[in-house]
């Protein structure tokens, strides 16, 4: 049995964070219908490519069916009614307006389909002074202050080296659409489930919001550095770089003794927390000559010995090779039609009882259509009619 087996899925949406959402759905079971227009998702089209499909759709579309519909035709808007008659969740990022705009605003859906659960992702929120506005990933971290806290003190702000806001979001509107099933399981009704970029930014603050509005602080960029203790930092060994943190009061009794300073322990400079913080330069400075001795996996060997947290700073490469996380099924093989298997990053969840099941690559173009349409009722007759017209 699948977590969420039964619950159908209308994928409407673009680029990461609508299809990821979706996509994490459907790795718990739900049966997902991506919909598209006849001439595809644009992120099809964004290089690299794997013999024509595009690189960054193929990651956010698995265990999806596919189907094309022109949402401007009544026809391809009756295909859309049919769909969403029948759906648990529709989920859309479209720009505010837009789902007004075919015919299909919320309260249309509800009438339709009172059991309907509507997830919207906008960049600013659907009403508001912002709304209009385009969102995207980076646009979110530059406003939303994350990078003006990435980065070192001397340095430009920097983005973060992945789409943090846009997998939140995704994250976020996953959490929003099981938050309403569970509901509607109470309630028989849907209803409508509303994230937005800002909203993830603002989620990532937890602690510089009240930082700032209650204590009156700024985060700023610290590089390495933590922003509340010492020793911690990323140190040059011989060979390559490390990563420690000795935080708590017996990791930093035992870094002590194991870079040979245990003196340092009663020197009233590093007694408690709040003076290593005012000290970090000159404790970090001990740490890093001890560390430029030795080479970086021997660091981490005698450090994770101890108990205490240290890691090599690994590439990408190296890391999704580590067997740790080959154990943890974080990387799987998943077919995809014309290419073969392909490698893909597993389910972040494990369940004891309904495990994630990765089955299907992303769809190709509409290769699900004449499966779906016939499931509405079409017949091929009139299946070859609508392609011949351009309603899918």
């Amino acid at each position: 049995m699948k977590a969420l087996e039964g619950i159908k899925v209308i994928d409407l949406s673009r680029y990461i964070s609508g299809p990821y959402c979706a996509q994490l759905l459907g790795d718990m079971g739900a049966e997902v219908i991506k919909v598209e227009s006849p001439g595809g998702e644009i992120v099809r089209q964004y290089e690299p490519a794997i013999d024509g499909n595009g690189f960054y759709f193929m990651v956010f579309n698995r265990n999806k069916k596919g189907i094309t519909v022109n949402s401007r035709t009544e026809k391809g808007k009756e295909i859309l009614r049919k769909l969403f008659q029948e759906a648990d969740v529709v989920i859309q990022n479209f720009k505010p307006g837009t789902m007004e705009a075919m015919g299909f605003g919320w309260e249309t859906l509800h009438k339709l389909n009172p059991r309907l659960i509507l997830a919207s992702i906008s960049g600013f929120g659907s009403t508001g002074p912002m709304a209009e506005y385009p969102g995207f990933d980076s646009v979110l971290q530059a406003m939303g202050g994350l990078m003006s806290m990435t980065g070192s003190p001397d340095s430009e702000p920097y983005l973060a080296g992945t789409y943090v806001i846009d997998y939140n979001t995704a994250s976020n509107t996953a959490f929003g659409i099981l938050s309403a099933l569970y509901s509607r399981e109470r309630t028989g009704e849907g209803q409508h489930v509303q994230t937005s970029l800002l909203n993830t930014a603002a989620s990532l603050l937890i602690e510089a919001i009240p930082q700032d509005l209650l204590l009156h602080q700024q985060r700023n960029r610290i590089g390495n550095k933590d922003k509340n203790t010492a020793p911690v930092g990323c140190f040059k060994a011989k060979d390559d770089y490390v990563y420690i943190i000795a935080a708590p009061q017996a990791h930093w009794e035992k870094l002590a003794a194991v870079i040979g300073r245990p003196e340092l322990i009663t020197d009233p400079k590093f007694l408690t927390v709040a003076s290593r913080y005012q000290n970090a330069d000159e404790l970090n400075e001990y740490v890093a000559q001890w560390a430029a001795a030795l080479n970086r996996d021997e660091i981490v060997e005698i450090l994770n010995q101890q108990g205490i947290p240290a890691a090599p700073v690994l590439s990408i490469s190296e890391f999704i090779r580590l067997p740790q996380v080959k154990h943890n099924q974080q990387i799987i093989e998943v077919p995809y039609q014309g290419v073969g298997n392909i490698p893909m990053q597993g389910f972040p969840v494990q369940l004891s009882k309904t495990p994630p099941q990765i089955t299907m690559g992303p769809p190709n173009l509409g290769e699900h259509s004449v499966e779906i349409l016939k499931s509405l009722g079409y017949t091929e007759e009139q299946i070859s009619e609508m392609s011949e017209k351009g309603d899918i």
